[in-house]
């Protein structure tokens, strides 16, 4: 009987495919089930295609529910007593508080005796080789709308890291949708509902109805971009501006991401404030959530901007893999250079560069810095982080500065990206050390990371600038940053290899 089994479940998987077959016959060996629990496991694996991918943990289905929750059951793998769910993240706590009604079965398909025993803490007595729980996705708040998951109306945000128990790394899983609903998301399997996962944390998904979905390439990288919602723009300008973002940080880098982008747009289900947008990018996916009421004047150079930053973190810090705390570099330097990518393409002009980056100060002077940004970095979710933001994008315009004036415009901080991603940097080791020594590497430059970054040295534009063609004005209240009237020939060199064309 079971030999019968085995021939019929490869069968249904893949007919013919020996590797299939085998991978059963390995899988249904390997563990102690049941004849029923047998069959009821190769009925998930066939949609799941989890034979295709045998180090999967196990095989979720995520159930959707218009009542603003999802209904999740799990075959495992290998038997588990214990099952742990992310109850922070990005400052928010109390994510795990949603997890409610867990439930554990052995393979026998009794009642392991699971119980609560912390916020997002379940054991069980006996071992079980399946789980079932539900997950309450009330309206979120504008600080967690792109950090966690949630359900409002005819749209969801599913990101994996919050519905899963963290002691799985990978998996395949099935979505349930309600009628006239889809599921999109990185890692498209045998169907629009079977995903195999092999990083669960990074895992994203949009879920909703009327969502339209396109797909280009550009430089040999798939950019996939999906859309709910109306809007007042055409879809295939914001892919069309995606695109020219993805080349222009190809051309950054020197890297090709072989996974692309998959972007996501869907409308903000809560206000947010005067910014009418909040993004996260997970992995492959960037997620950009907007107020349709936003009335943005310029629908696609608003866009554009937002890209210039969001699509910069798939190759930092996503494709980096660096260890420690190093968000002064992937935030804060991120930010200098989408503010130069947004002036290289013509989205802002030299003035409202200079704008921002006297914005910016404004917005350092506001807090105390005493702190390296090593230390701000480290402490980022637990303290105001907008140090890491501002003192980061402001020493790195600072570095820019510099390494133009040693170099007479010949060598910008963009050669620091490109030797960053053409191996100068090893994998798996600390990010601050690597990336403070790839940046002092120069001799002109050596030491200014050193002390701007892991020391907490003060900034005072005012007194630096000036060396640089730039003067600071603070004396209105508010900072203006101005080229000089009275410009050198090394100074209008350098502010014109910044974009400066007077």
């Amino acid at each position: 009987m079971l030999e019968s089994v085995l021939d019929w479940g490869s069968r249904i998987v893949l007919t013919g495919s020996r590797p299939a077959q085998s991978q059963i016959r390995r899988f249904v060996t390997k563990f102690p089930f049941s004849l029923s629990r047998i069959l009821t496991v190769l009925v998930v694996l066939c949609f799941g295609v989890v034979t295709a991918h045998a180090n999967t943990d196990g095989v979720f289905t995520i159930s959707v529910l218009k009542t603003g929750e999802i209904r999740v059951q799990a075959h495992l793998l290998t038997a588990g007593r214990s099952w742990s769910f992310r109850n922070a993240y990005a400052g928010i706590l109390g994510i795990a508080d949603r997890v409610e009604d867990f439930h554990a079965t052995t393979d026998s398909q009794q009642d392991a005796r699971a119980g609560k025993i912390a916020t997002g803490e379940f054991r069980s007595e006996l071992d079980a080789y399946e789980i079932s729980y539900t997950v309450k996705l009330s309206e979120p708040g504008a600080a967690n709308v792109s950090h966690v998951s949630w359900i409002v109306g005819d749209y969801g945000l599913l990101m994996l890291a919050d519905l899963v128990p963290q002691d799985f790394t990978s998996a395949t899983v099935r979505f349930e949708l309600p009628p006239d609903w889809s599921v999109h998301g990185f890692n498209l399997a045998a169907n629009d509902r079977s995903y195999y996962l092999p990083a669960l944390e990074k895992a994203v998904f949009f879920v909703g109805r009327s969502l339209k979905s396109t797909t280009q390439n550009t430089e040999g990288m798939p950019v996939t971009m999906v859309v709910g919602g109306t809007w007042s723009f055409k879809d295939h300008d914001v892919h069309a501006a995606a695109r020219r973002i993805m080349k222009k940080y190809y051309d950054l880098t020197g890297l090709r991401l072989v996974n692309g982008a998959f972007i996501m747009i869907a409308p903000l289900p809560v206000k947010v404030g005067a910014t009418k947008w909040r993004a996260e990018t997970r992995g492959s996916t960037v997620v950009l959530l907007i107020d349709p009421n936003a009335g943005f004047k310029n629908w696609i150079g608003q866009l554009s901007v937002i890209f210039t930053h969001e699509l910069f973190h798939l190759w930092v810090p996503n494709w980096l893999r660096l260890k420690g705390d190093y968000d002064w570099f992937f935030e804060g330097f991120t930010l200098y250079t989408a503010l130069q990518t947004a002036l290289q393409l013509k989205l802002i002009d030299f003035q409202e560069y200079l704008d921002t980056l006297a914005r910016v100060y404004d917005s350092y002077l506001s807090y105390s810095d005493d702190l390296s940004l090593i230390e701000a970095s480290e402490r980022r979710w637990t303290t105001s982080g907008s140090l890491v933001y501002d003192k980061g994008m402001l020493v790195a315009f600072l570095y820019d500065l510099k390494i133009r004036k040693e170099s007479n415009g010949n060598t910008t901080l963009a050669n620091r990206y490109r030797e960053l991603f053409a191996g100068r940097v090893a994998a798996n080791v600390d990010g601050n050390d690597a990336i403070i020594a790839l940046l002092d590497s120069p001799p002109a430059m050596s030491g200014f990371a050193e002390g701007y970054v892991a020391r907490s040295a003060k900034l005072e534009l005012e007194t630096i600038l000036p060396a640089y063609g730039l003067s600071l004005d603070s004396s209105t209240g508010r900072s203006q940053l101005r080229i000089d009237r009275k410009l050198n020939a090394e100074q209008k060199q350098l502010l014109r290899s910044l974009g400066y064309r007077k």
